[in-house]
């Protein structure tokens, strides 16, 4: 429970700042850039020249990453609110 709550954190940062450093690098790529497609805009055009690659590794970690903390949350609320046992392994003196 508690890798997957360190490992969910760790996907949702991860995710969020790759994304953050694709947007930056594209507004960066912008002030140099010569001609733009006039469809999609200069934002847009610096964007696809960086890459689509990273946004959307970006929200596959992001989305992993809340499904982990999801998952770790709602094992530790059942735990603490519903008593569920464990499951454990009968010992041999017990059979």
């Amino acid at each position: 429970m508690m890798k997957q709550l360190i490992g969910g954190g760790i996907a949702v940062i991860s995710g969020v700042l790759l994304f953050g450093f694709t947007l930056v690098a594209a507004a960066v790529y912008t002030l140099g850039s010569g001609g733009y497609y006039s469809e999609y805009g200069l934002y847009l055009s610096a964007l696809w020249e960086v890459g689509i690659v990273p946004l959307v590794l970006s929200i596959i970690f992001f989305i992993i990453g809340l499904v982990l903390l999801f998952k770790a949350i709602d094992n530790e609320w059942k735990g603490k609110y519903f008593l569920i046992a464990e499951d454990t392994k009968p010992n041999d003196t017990e059979s």
